[in-house]
């Protein structure tokens, strides 16, 4: 049993995730260190409204991560944003106590960031991998759709997005409706053919989904949007699923194409 994945046991993939294992741990180690500290430590001082500092700064973050939380499609992808809002109440907290104590987690965070990185999404899906060998099941499909996600695995986005995006093909593929996704980090030559950024510091275009209908891009059907020059919507649509399902209209092309399967068959 324990050989089995995780999924066999009825486990999502990322609970077992060493990126949230280990970062979880790295966490909760505060609640040690914490017990160490002095009643009358700064963090521990009320302000007028009996408030302890500690209290203030942990307060604010999970009202800023509440708001993340409900912008997420995925816990998967909420995961990331809540470990950078406790760490760095912890840095703060910690520097408040002891400068020193704040410059070890700043270098144990620092290290995790380096060393640790989110894993992709293995869930059975109906995405079909794609690289420049095989890009043309894509262009030279002449009777059907394909939904394409250009990623990368050093992009932060991207890596959490594949759980959406995978939860997508498993709702919507059909014959004619498919799910690809082609790693331009790797194939980017994909990249500089459908003009998608490599940029490695400020880059929002990864991931971007781009619509194909009988082997060509269909115009204004990318996400992120793109104005007529090129450059990046600054009122983009956000990849959540909903919006994803209907700026692609997925439920009617997913209608359309069972429709056109049952008329094949009759």
């Amino acid at each position: 049993l324990i050989l089995l994945p995780p999924q066999a046991m009825g486990i999502p993939g990322w609970v077992l995730d060493p990126y949230i294992i280990v970062n979880s741990l790295a966490i909760l180690s505060y609640l040690v260190v914490r017990a160490n500290f002095d009643e009358d430590s700064q963090i521990f001082k009320l302000d007028p409204f009996g408030f302890t500092r500690e209290m203030q700064v942990f307060g604010m973050v999970v009202l800023s991560l509440y708001v993340k939380y409900r912008k997420s499609n995925s816990v998967a992808e909420f995961f990331p944003a809540f470990f950078l809002h406790l760490k760095t109440s912890i840095l703060i907290c910690t520097f408040i106590q002891s400068g020193t104590i704040a410059a070890w987690y700043a270098l144990v965070f620092a290290v995790l960031f380096f060393v640790l990185q989110q894993k992709e999404d293995t869930s059975p899906n109906m995405v079909f991998p794609l690289n420049t060998g095989n890009f043309g099941d894509v262009e030279n499909d002449t009777d059907g759709i394909w939904v394409v996600q250009f990623y990368t695995l050093w992009a932060k986005n991207c890596i959490p997005f594949s759980v959406t995006f995978n939860d997508l093909s498993n709702r919507y593929t059909t014959k004619n409706l498919k799910f690809g996704k082609v790693d331009v980090g790797r194939f980017q030559t994909l990249a500089m053919r459908y003009n998608i950024s490599l940029k490695l510091i400020g880059n929002n275009e990864l991931p971007t989904l781009i619509l194909f209908e009988k082997g060509k891009e269909v115009p204004n059907q990318r996400l992120p949007v793109r104005t007529k020059d090129g450059k990046l919507n600054e009122n983009y649509v956000l990849l959540t699923k909903e919006n994803i399902i209907k700026y692609f209209k997925l439920e009617e092309r997913y209608k359309a194409s069972k429709e056109k399967e049952m008329k094949k068959k009759n």
